[in-house]
């Protein structure tokens, strides 16, 4: 599910003031967005409209495979055209070792900068920028290992005849794709809303969730909530087959109390047949968003949900990993230390090395440390929530937020065992009281090791306030159930491309 775009409405990491409806641009109200019955479209566009369906599926892994296919064929032709032809009298690094090198670079490059990520497909300007990016990354990449590592030279006619025959194919397939995107989203109605559409259908509204496209609700009489009034109501739960067909609905979100319904599922079971896919509401939230609605779990679902937390295995393995990764990254970032410390003492003369309380595993609290950012004495009181633009930030501190180059010292509570690579974001003693008597299960974040990263930091802005919180929580939660070294190095990746464009 994860390497499907890494999450079916995949967040981008514009910034830590960013936030993931803003990101995307919002939309118009459902309810104001026109849409055509199936039978009013022709059929080219029928057609179209199933491409769009299947480039909506298409996993990340054939993406990857068709881009490497293109690199081999460009470099094959280079090798054919310039080398065996004799054009050019040698090319030292063999085929297949170019091939393996670039492969490697460009792969590395588009996770960095978030090439595959679904949400890339969406927009042109990102599409071209973020392909720009990850092809010079590659290529600097690869002529460092050739010429530094390897002792040996690519021949730059090849290495250009490959990339841009990558580029070619890139840039084609992926404004094929958000046009086929933009122009044919699938359809999805939902049926006998429930508590979670609200919530779902804002974040249709907020743009969440740009694969599908909302068309409206049916329910034997029409809800009065708030977000469900925005959406058409199309019927009564007898006319539900006759809908999916008439305005070609290819997907179906039963509400929780609805999927209860003897009713509601005799309706739903034939639409099956029709090549509708079927979903409750829940899952199909979590799938979109990368969430956990937090009102609509009960204590059940931490016994039921199958947590990956506990695995012995896996917490073997991710232990060792941070150690391992933490050691490299301290020795790559020791050159970089000194001269923090010596910008900081330069900008006010304080303190270099911020100690704080946090809240760990369990509830265990710990004494974290970072650069100082913040001016001296900006706490002494009480602690209040960090704001976009804050002005307790010093000028040397607001560079090493952006670059998260403030987290360094953090390696050491790696190193300690006191926090992960990845995980929820350590918070102190005097937020955490008040957020778990005002969010309900706020404390089963701590479930896991707090992190330098994790799946809430990269998918929302910094909080300021408790609803803030409660939608990071959410976030927490998916990796609470969620947690994999696969969604690890996902994260960690991500967490490396706001580092490099923060940097630039």
């Amino acid at each position: 599910m994860i390497l499907r775009g890494y999450v079916m409405g995949s967040q981008a990491v514009l910034g830590p003031s960013a936030s993931l409806g803003t990101r995307f641009g919002g939309r118009p109200p459902i309810a104001a967005a026109a849409v055509r019955p199936l039978s009013e479209l022709a059929s080219p566009a029928r057609l179209l409209r199933h491409v769009g369906g299947m480039i909506q599926t298409l996993p990340v892994g054939t993406w990857v495979f068709l881009d490497l296919v293109a690199l081999l064929g460009g470099l094959y032709a280079g090798f054919q055209i310039f080398v065996i032809n004799r054009i050019l009298p040698y090319m030292h690094v063999p085929l297949w070792e170019a091939w393996g090198l670039l492969a490697a670079a460009f792969v590395f490059g588009s996770l960095v900068f978030g090439f595959y990520e679904r949400e890339t497909l969406f927009a042109r300007s990102r599409i071209l920028t973020r392909l720009m990016l990850t092809t010079l990354t590659a290529l600097c990449i690869t002529y460092a290992v050739v010429y530094a590592l390897l002792y040996t030279t690519l021949s730059r006619r090849v290495a250009g005849l490959s990339v841009g025959t990558l580029v070619i194919w890139a840039t084609g397939s992926r404004l094929f794709a958000c046009w086929a995107l933009h122009s044919f989203q699938r359809r999805l109605l939902i049926v006998g809303p429930g508590d979670v559409s609200g919530p779902l259908i804002r974040a249709f509204e907020d743009g969440f969730v740009r694969e599908y496209r909302l068309i409206g609700y049916v329910d034997d009489r029409p809800q009065t909530t708030a977000a469900v009034q925005r959406t058409p109501h199309l019927g009564e739960l007898d006319d539900l087959s006759d809908i999916c067909r008439r305005f070609g609905v290819l997907e179906i979100v039963v509400g929780a109390e609805a999927a209860l319904n003897h009713r509601v599922m005799d309706a739903v079971i034939p639409c099956l047949g029709r090549g509708c896919r079927v979903t409750n509401e829940a899952t199909f939230y979590e799938k979109a968003t990368g969430q956990i609605p937090v009102d609509d779990i009960t204590p059940h679902w931490f016994l039921f949900a199958d947590l990956q937390v506990h695995c012995q295995r896996r917490q073997a393995l991710k232990r060792a990993f941070d150690i391992v990764t933490s050691i490299i990254a301290s020795i790559a970032a020791a050159p970089l230390l000194p001269l923090i410390a010596l910008l900081i003492k330069l900008d006010d003369g304080g303190p270099v090395v911020y100690a704080q309380t946090r809240v760990g595993q369990n509830g265990r609290p710990f004494t974290l440390y970072k650069f100082r950012t913040m001016k001296v004495g900006a706490e002494l009181r009480d602690a209040v929530w960090a704001v976009p633009n804050d002005p307790r930030v010093t000028r040397v501190g607001r560079l090493l937020r952006r670059t998260r180059l403030d987290e360094l010292p953090q390696l050491f509570n790696v190193l300690a065992g006191r926090m992960s690579l990845v995980g929820p974001r350590p918070e102190r003693p005097d937020f955490v009281v008040p957020l778990a008597d005002a969010i309900p299960y706020y404390n089963e974040r701590h479930l896991v090791k707090p992190g330098l990263t994790g799946w809430a930091q990269i998918g929302f802005r910094y909080g300021s306030t408790v609803e803030d919180a409660r939608r990071k929580l959410q976030f927490d939660l998916y990796y609470v159930k969620n947690a994999s070294m696969e969604l690890d190095l996902i994260i960690l990746l991500r967490t490396l491309g706001v580092f490099v464009r923060g940097a630039c």
